[in-house]
């Protein structure tokens, strides 16, 4: 249960950075992946805060499973 906490913080993490750095792949990657559901504008519009908070809770995520 231990390495699936690590995988899922640093999942979380990867993303958080995506969103700050790299949205385009985020998109590239959403068209493909959300066939049922669609909140790529509400991530979007607010990347900002999706990214730093999605960066802070894995890091925490690591920080309590290490």
């Amino acid at each position: 249960m231990r390495e699936f906490g690590i995988i899922l913080s640093f999942i979380s993490i990867l993303i958080g950075i995506l969103l700050l750095v790299a949205p385009k792949v985020l998109v590239k990657l959403g068209e493909q992946s959300n066939r049922l559901y669609n909140i790529d504008g509400l991530i979007y519009r607010n990347r900002y805060v999706f990214g730093l908070c999605l960066m802070v809770a894995g890091a925490f995520m690591v920080y309590t499973t290490l």
